[in-house]
């Protein structure tokens, strides 16, 4: 327990030495989109390489990639529903931020610690949330933001519900390198296929600083001075994730049939913290990046508290 706590204390305290580095003038916030590329784009994928090698699929990977999948997906609809009278761009917030879980950067690490034999199921349900967090979710707020767009350009101009096309949810998928990385290695894991070692060395090298830069990326985003607003944003996103985690740890644990281990890991993960990807998207998306910067580490705090609660639950 004590070395949990202190793995904790060490996320947790990361974030908090980046945000005082920014206060002390050593960092900036426009330093997160340096930060937040070099994860996207090198230390994420190969973090995803790592997890991936050896990997050996059976039916409750499977089912653990459907759970995954299904859990966004309730909480995709939910989010939607919730901002559907807000602003177009705040329903594109929503869009990015109702769902999607930390998986790779803190959770994988953080459960690990209680169950090493879990991890492969906790990988197999992070390829289903990737589905949703690597892509659709972008895809879903950028089609907030175009229905916006066409609308100041001009009132005759209509969103057609071919519009909303899966033409577009695919490319945001496929042009999404971490989903890349994620749909690659799932498919070599089907085909039983192990990656020559030289490239996952490579992979653990560049991994490894995956959960360090996104606890600094998260630190620089912060804003303590939050408006009301945002507060209030904040707090119905965390109280929309967390009523649906309670409802999914329970039937997770209480109704699945499958390995205990499984039941175990897969209702602590569903508390995980919001995707660190949601802060790179609000960027590229050209909304407000505070609600996710905000709800980023205020999740992650309350994570680990959560997490062995339920971790103490399930014993």
């Amino acid at each position: 327990m004590i070395k949990i706590i202190a793995t904790a204390a060490i996320y947790l305290l990361t974030m908090l030495l980046a945000y005082v580095l920014k206060k002390m003038g050593l960092f900036h916030k426009e330093d997160k989109r340096a930060l937040s590329n070099l994860i996207f784009y090198v230390t994420l994928p190969a973090s995803l390489i790592s997890g991936f090698s050896g990997a050996q699929v059976n039916i409750y990977y499977v089912v653990s990639i459907l759970i995954g999948f299904g859990v966004n997906t309730v909480m995709v609809i939910a989010g939607q529903l919730a901002a559907a009278h807000k602003e177009r761009d705040m329903q594109a917030i929503y869009a990015v931020n109702a769902s999607g879980f930390n998986m790779a950067c803190i959770a994988i690490p953080f459960l690990s610690n209680f169950y090493p034999a879990g991890v492969p199921y906790l990988c197999m349900f992070d390829v289903g949330d990737s589905f949703y967090t690597l892509g659709t979710t972008y895809a879903i707020a950028k089609m907030r933001i175009n229905q916006k767009n066409k609308e100041q350009n001009t009132s005759e101009i209509k969103l057609n519900k071919s519009d909303i096309g899966v033409l577009e949810i695919v490319k945001s998928l496929f042009t999404s390198v971490p989903f890349d990385v994620y749909f690659i290695m799932t498919v070599l894991s089907f085909l039983n296929y192990r990656l020559p070692d030289i490239i996952i060395q490579a992979a653990d090298f560049c991994g490894h600083g995956n959960g360090f830069l996104a606890m600094m990326m998260i630190g620089i985003s912060f804003e303590l001075n939050m408006s009301r607003e945002t507060a209030g944003e904040v707090l119905h996103l965390l109280l929309l994730r967390y009523g649906i985690g309670i409802i999914s740890a329970i039937l997770i644990f209480c109704v699945l049939s499958a390995p205990l281990v499984m039941r175990q890991i897969l209702a602590a993960a569903v508390f995980s913290s919001s995707a660190a990807v949601s802060i790179i998207y609000s960027e590229k998306l050209g909304v407000s990046t505070d609600i996710a910067a905000a709800l980023n580490p205020l999740s992650t705090a309350l994570m680990i508290p959560i997490m062995v609660v339920v971790i103490a639950i399930t014993m």
